[in-house]
């Protein structure tokens, strides 16, 4: 019996979403592409895993049972890829420092592509993207060392340290006042649940949109009309200035637009009861030994601290 662990994987996720076209993006595959190594699959072990229906997929019994052999060694699989390529870093002295989407990682990406990192020498940093998980990704040592806001206390775990750069308080909300009648010196965060909300997304900020989901549902008994979110803060306030809805983002969203808050009016809220609730951080892992690792990470929060004080 010769199985492809590619194969294996692409079933995992197959089994997750019932989708071969989700599967086929997350793979980077077309949807004929994942068909063929599900078939290659089941003609590997002699059984049928799906059941194929124009609505989606749905798992067999046999499929079902193989699931959880699949589950098991995908996951041991991953780990092994992820240890070697953690020693390849190792052996070449390399740092994979990965950033978030805020306007705080891409400035230090920014800064740190042109060689603005003061106290490194030797290690090689090389930059990569946080990602929507970026705690699963540094427990897993994907990659070393993590730039990324979070909200309240997404993200920590004991897995995880922390260095500080920036706290911010509560949550601004922005409009244009062509589409929207908001008075600001009299403002009630409900009116806007009955509007389309646009938030940054979790490779923007880790836990905001699911705060407020819980937020509006707690105090106020209701949800957003519609929520649409975002890659960037600079694409929901473009949004915002077409009318599109009103903006919600972590702390004190306006100095981070630049010239795109043109047009927008904002208010603060929930400053009290959030003095903390944006902070970006520098994250690696709580057991990590290597000096190369820790310089890096306290090279890059000495240098936001800087940037952004």
């Amino acid at each position: 019996m010769d199985i492809d662990l590619n194969c294996l994987l692409i079933f995992r996720h197959l089994a997750d979403t019932g989708s071969f076209t989700e599967t086929g993006k997350r793979w980077g595959m077309s949807q004929p592409a994942v068909s063929l190594m599900i078939s290659k699959l089941e003609s590997a072990i002699g059984l049928i895993l799906l059941e194929r229906s124009p609505t989606g997929t749905k798992l067999t019994p046999a499929g079902v049972a193989f699931l959880a052999h699949a589950n098991e060694t995908g996951a041991a699989y991953l780990d092994f890829i992820d240890g070697m390529r953690r020693l390849d870093r190792r052996m070449d002295r390399q740092v994979l420092l990965a950033l978030d989407a805020s306007y705080f990682g891409r400035t230090l990406r920014a800064e740190i592509a042109m060689g603005v990192l003061p106290g490194v020498n030797g290690p090689a940093v090389k930059c990569g993207d946080a990602g929507e998980n970026w705690r699963a990704a540094l427990e897993a040592t994907r990659c070393d060392v993590v730039v990324a806001g979070r909200f309240l206390r997404a993200g920590l775990s004991a897995g995880v340290q922390e260095a500080v750069i920036r706290h911010e308080r509560g949550i601004t909300v922005a409009w244009n006042p062509d589409f929207y009648p908001f008075d600001p010196d009299n403002f009630s965060f409900p009116e806007v649940l009955r509007t389309t909300v646009l938030v940054p997304d979790r490779r923007v900020v880790t836990g905001f949109g699911s705060f407020l989901l819980r937020w509006c549902d707690e105090a106020y008994g209701i949800q957003p009309a519609n929520s649409i979110a975002f890659s960037s803060e600079d694409e929901a306030a473009a949004a915002c200035r077409a009318g599109l809805g009103v903006m919600l983002a972590p702390g004190n969203a306006m100095p981070r637009l630049g010239d795109g808050a043109d047009g927008l009016i904002h208010v603060r809220t929930f400053e009290f009861l959030l003095p903390q609730a944006f902070t970006v951080s520098v994250y690696c892992r709580s057991d990590e030994e290597s000096k190369e690792v820790l310089g890096v990470a306290a090279a890059v929060a000495k240098l936001g601290r800087k940037l952004f004080p």
